[in-house]
């Protein structure tokens, strides 16, 4: 009987520094393996060849130490490019031409059906043919493109989860038709859902809101949806989701018991970057409604990109959310989770997970800001915070030093300096901080009786050494923020290639 099933987007698929890859490591396989299901064998998850999709950073990092050693000299940034040209040349080819483009072996359900990049919408409407339709679209005439990724990654993966042997009887099958057979395969006892951060998403990673307006009625075709907006409007949510949860109660049993993440709020992962001097904005000034005075709020002036620095940031030429942006996106979210809240809370078995409510205790930089500080924490408020969420003393995570946190990742000699919790594209977790996903989704099963369900069952010490960012960091990661951190047109060419 399947004992857990998920449905998500990346952050349920285990997404790590750009690239899908060690599935295993997904917080929904964490939890398996608390439960005592074997992964992959109990709980299922898909499996991606080379260093994944779209493009591994960390992996890239040590591949290339490998060409140019343990630091980048001046001269050596022109051989970076033709090196990385190269790594990015073998990632198209393997998943456009080589193994990675056909069929997998499998042909049965996996029981992770999250998928990179999902909004609500798509949950219920993108399936394999559709996947199909869209690399086709974007592959074009150009078979082999100079510097470029894989065409439609989101599709690719999607493809690959959906329907992995490609059988014609499944070409048709969304995330909750996958759901819907397992269960008539074996009745699913445990589902997590955890939908709605790419509805949002997009805001941090343009820095531009392309809001969708309430009394809009947006494309039915997804791709077409996506290119249009990046923030979907309450009202719109509020449709998509209640669809969503009508489907997947007619595809599970009444006695499923359903665990439903809240979405997190964008704007404190350091994909962006608060600013807290108060440059003048073009054709602004201080008065204007767009300027929030420091002091008067926990949101900084200007959201900039995740190298972005108080001495090298300039709003005349470097793109940015200002501080009004950043509440608006966030007063949008806290109205998503209302939604969630309200029609979960009508749905018997169905419980909430608030993981939004676990990063805002999370976010240092902007509740040190708010009690008047300059908005970079320390290493105690650091302590505290995950000394009150684990409330113990001798937790596994608190031994590390330093002591991990939601800031930016930063390395020096091999050496974590800083952050821990977010990996190298700076939104989605590390294995560590799925950890404390997990153990946030095992308190609230305990809590409704989940049979082997329980954070102490959580093999910490195994997930810390399996964290290879926590122990043994690339060692050029320090270089490239060195030099992101330089002059604004190197920043965000360092950018547009990582990205």
């Amino acid at each position: 009987m399947p004992r857990l099933v998920a449905i998500g987007d990346s952050l349920t698929q285990g997404v790590q520094s750009g690239a899908i890859f060690r599935t295993e490591l997904s917080f929904p396989a964490l939890i398996a393996d608390a439960m005592d299901l074997r992964v992959p064998d109990d709980f299922r998850v898909p499996r991606f060849p080379g260093s994944g999709l779209p493009i591994n950073i960390e992996w890239v990092l040590r591949a290339l130490r490998r060409q140019l050693g343990s630091d980048i000299r001046t001269f050596e940034w022109a051989l970076l490019l033709v090196y990385l040209g190269t790594l990015l040349d073998d990632i198209e080819d393997l998943y456009e031409r080589g193994a990675g483009s056909r069929p997998a072996v499998y042909r049965g359900i996996y029981h992770n059906l999250a998928v990179a990049g999902f909004r609500v919408f798509d949950s219920f409407n993108v399936h394999a043919d559709y996947c199909h339709q869209q690399i086709t679209r974007e592959e074009g005439w150009i078979q082999d493109d100079f510097m470029g990724l894989p065409s439609a990654p989101m599709y690719r993966i999607a493809q690959r989860v959906l329907n992995p042997a490609r059988r014609a009887d499944r070409a048709q099958w969304t995330q909750v038709d996958n759901l819907s057979a397992l269960n008539t395969e074996d009745p699913v006892e445990n589902l997590i859902l955890f939908l709605g951060a790419n509805d949002c998403l997009k805001t941090v990673t343009d820095l531009r809101v392309r809001d969708m307006p309430d009394d809009d009625d947006p494309p039915s075709d997804a791709q077409q949806r996506r290119q249009a907006y990046n923030l979907t409007s309450t009202q719109v949510f509020e449709a998509d989701y209640r669809e969503l949860v009508q489907r997947i109660s007619c595809a599970i049993g009444k006695d499923t018991r359903v665990f439903v993440g809240t979405v997190p709020h964008v704007t404190i992962p350091p994909i962006t970057r608060g600013i807290l001097h108060k440059e003048d904005f073009v054709g602004k000034d201080e008065s204007s409604e767009d300027f929030v005075e420091e002091g008067e709020s926990s949101y900084f002036p200007y959201y900039g990109r995740f190298f972005a620095t108080e001495e090298s940031f300039n709003p005349h030429w470097d793109p940015y959310l200002t501080g009004q942006d950043a509440q608006f996106i966030d007063s949008r979210i806290d109205a998503f989770n209302c939604i969630i809240q309200d029609i979960v809370s009508d749905k018997k078995g169905w419980h909430i997970v608030d993981i939004c409510g676990l990063l805002d205790r999370l976010a240092i930089r902007r509740n040190s800001s708010a009690i008047g500080q300059r908005g970079e924490g320390t290493p105690e408020l650091e302590r505290t915070v995950l000394r009150d969420f684990f409330a113990e003393q001798d937790h596994p995570l608190l031994a590390l030093e330093p002591t991990p946190s939601v800031l930016r990742f930063e390395s020096r000699n091999n050496l974590r300096r800083r952050g821990g919790f977010f990996s190298l594209d700076c939104f989605h977790p590390t294995t560590i901080g799925y950890g404390l996903i997990a153990e946030a989704f095992l308190r609230k099963m305990r809590c409704v009786g989940v049979q082997y369900a329980d954070p102490e069952r959580l093999n910490w010490r195994q997930i810390i050494r399996q964290d290879t960012l926590v122990h043994t960091p690339p060692v050029l990661w320090d270089d490239i923020l060195e030099a992101a951190e330089a002059p604004p047109r190197l920043s965000h060419l360092i950018y547009r290639i990582f990205s």
